[in-house]
């Protein structure tokens, strides 16, 4: 019993020199049987074999490996706070999607001059309060072991829902450009089915991290994730028009109705979220000051 133990064992776990001859030989094989006239021989369904056992001990090589990652990155320092520390994590995402934004917003600025283009500043404007409203975000985040009081914290949320307003009204004029002078994204080639995985990650990633971080009584957290639901759904927006103007430009009347809906839709997405974000607060900071006078008159 033991003898068959090693033999299987050496067989599903031969070392990763034979793990790699193995995918090799397999990829080989199975070029040969789609791309020679080998698909109908017996070769074939030695290669179909053969490319089963690789992906076997494929997988059975990668999957150690994988495992000993989550312990490997949390012996990095920098690492280990980005997973544990959900504040860190939140606030370094801030940073990066800032610095994007601020790229695209200097790019589209210069294009808005150089070419008179309003197009063009409309997108610069949007990115514009993108930047403003993150780095509002990152000055609001703990610094070190310090830590804002719930209160700031929701009236830091409260003035993210007012930018809202702002991003929602810029939102609302791309949108009109969009609609009625056919204005919208170009990707060349397959970069658009790229724009479009990334589209739909970043959207399901939004609504994830929106629903996660709520268990967490931060309004802060809260409020980053609410922009980043504002941008994913922007992207999903953008991603429309792309695969309009690609796939779909000679077909005006449904460009306009498919775009005027959509356009709605993420209008009033963001405008309510806006709405709910200021009511919100404002009846949180009502309770509170009821809960002061209350203990106050005990």
């Amino acid at each position: 019993m033991d003898c068959w133990k090693s033999i299987l064992k050496k067989l599903l776990w031969p070392g990763w020199g034979w793990v790699v001859l193995t995918v090799i030989l397999s990829a080989i094989a199975l070029f040969l049987a789609f791309g020679t006239r080998l698909a109908d021989t017996p070769f074939a369904y030695a290669a179909y074999c053969l490319s089963a056992y690789g992906l076997t001990v494929f997988v059975a090589a990668v999957v150690p490996v994988l495992l000993q990652v989550p312990r490997f990155l949390h012996s990095i320092p920098l690492a280990h706070r980005y997973l544990t520390d959900k504040y860190f994590s939140v606030w370094y995402g801030l940073a990066l999607s800032f610095i994007i934004n601020l790229s695209f917003a200097v790019l589209k600025l210069v294009y808005a001059v150089l070419y008179s283009s309003f197009w063009e500043g409309g997108l610069a404007i949007y990115n514009i309060l993108l930047c403003v409203v993150r780095l509002y975000l990152l000055a609001s985040f703990p610094k070190g072991q310090k830590r804002f009081s719930y209160q700031d914290e929701l009236r830091r949320y409260r003035m993210t829902g007012r930018f809202l307003f702002l991003l929602d009204a810029a939102l609302a004029v791309i949108s009109t450009l969009i609609v009625l002078r056919g204005n919208g994204y170009h990707y060349p080639g397959i970069l658009v089915y790229a724009m479009a995985f990334h589209a739909f990650y970043s959207l399901t990633l939004a609504i994830i991290n929106t629903i996660k971080y709520r268990k967490f009584n931060s309004p802060v957290l809260s409020a980053a994730k609410a922009v980043n639901l504002t941008t994913a759904l922007v992207s999903m927006f953008s991603l429309e028009t792309a695969l309009i103007a690609q796939f779909g430009a000679d077909q005006q009347y449904f460009r306009l109705i498919m775009t005027s809906c959509t356009a709605f839709a993420v209008c009033v997405t963001v405008l309510s979220s806006a709405i709910y974000m200021v009511t919100k607060s404002k009846k949180i900071f009502k309770k509170l000051e009821q809960g002061a006078k209350g203990g106050s008159e005990q």
